[in-house]
């Protein structure tokens, strides 16, 4: 695969072994030239524009935030980088707007999208966890907000990533695409859904594709995979090779499958086939599908 997926390439040293310490993290809290990006909903700040940039903030421009609000993402060049939710009702400071995670992913400068990832990913994960699963006792944030623990019973909790396959499927020179049902458009994309427990990833996209598109494949390979912080998902990217062909659709997650030839995906990718459009390259999908068309 030709360069990386958006969502990934953070420069940010994310000092695992070192988030244990609470006086180096404290001391990462208090640090002078500390960066902080807020967001609000999940809406991150940028500096608008036709190229916007993540807006990030002195803590004492954020106002009343409390160190267990914080986040810390990493260090780069020394300089320590955090995340913080601000409540829904805080207004923008000048020159910065709350904009929407996930239309920012495809503008945004790859390095930044790849760290808004790592943000969102957190804070979602943060917001869901305020209550231990084990005694229902208040959880507080713990390691510089890398892990939670019960104020009750002293359980602790980590973030959660689900792993999903995403699998472009090939058979004598043509691959399957699927579009969801009720999708009235003529967009399809590769065939994709969460691994299950006890499952290797090989077993889950023989799965997949045989639940949602009726097609036996075989050989399953690695492609790449991407980080989807919508919630925090790692896609695992694929492709198999069909043993049958004929199709049929589950009717419930998908709606229409069809095989498609190199030159009608090529014609996609280029925007100029009428009959069928694919995932933009913000997506692995896209990849996934180029790396298809272009493969000898």
């Amino acid at each position: 695969m030709d360069g990386g997926h958006i969502y990934t390439g953070n420069p940010l040293d994310r000092s695992v072994g070192r988030r244990t310490d609470e006086a180096w993290a404290a001391a990462q809290r208090e640090h002078p030239q500390a960066r902080f990006l807020a967001m609000r909903a999940l809406h991150a700040a940028v500096h608008p524009g036709d190229a916007p940039r993540l807006a990030w903030s002195a803590r004492e421009a954020l106002g009343e935030v409390g160190d267990d609000e914080l986040v810390i993402l990493g260090i780069e060049d020394g300089v320590p980088h955090f995340a913080v939710a601000v409540p829904v009702d805080r207004d923008a400071l000048e020159g910065i707007e709350f904009v929407e995670a996930r239309s920012l992913g495809s503008t945004l400068p790859m390095v930044e999208a790849a760290i808004l990832a790592q943000a969102r990913s957190y804070l979602e994960w943060h917001a869901r966890h305020k209550y231990c699963v084990e005694c229902g006792g208040l959880m507080a944030p713990a390691e510089a907000g890398a892990k939670r623990h019960c104020t009750m019973c002293g359980a602790h909790a980590y973030p959660t990533v689900s792993p999903s396959i995403i699998v472009l499927v090939e058979r004598e020179g043509r691959c399957l695409l699927a579009k969801r049902a009720g999708n009235t458009t003529n967009r399809y994309s590769c065939v994709a859904g969460y691994v299950e427990p006890g499952e290797s990833i090989e077993e889950a996209v023989i799965r997949e594709v045989q639940e949602e598109v009726g097609v036996t494949v075989g050989s399953v390979r690695y492609h790449s995979s991407q980080p989807w912080p919508f919630p925090a998902t790692l896609m695992i990217g694929c492709t198999a090779q069909a043993t049958t062909e004929d199709i049929e659709v589950d009717g419930a997650e998908i709606g229409e499958a069809h095989w498609f030839s190199r030159d009608e995906a090529r014609a996609a990718l280029a925007r100029t086939n009428p009959n069928l459009t694919v995932p933009e390259p913000v997506a692995i999908a896209h990849h996934l599908i180029t790396d298809w068309v272009n493969a000898r």
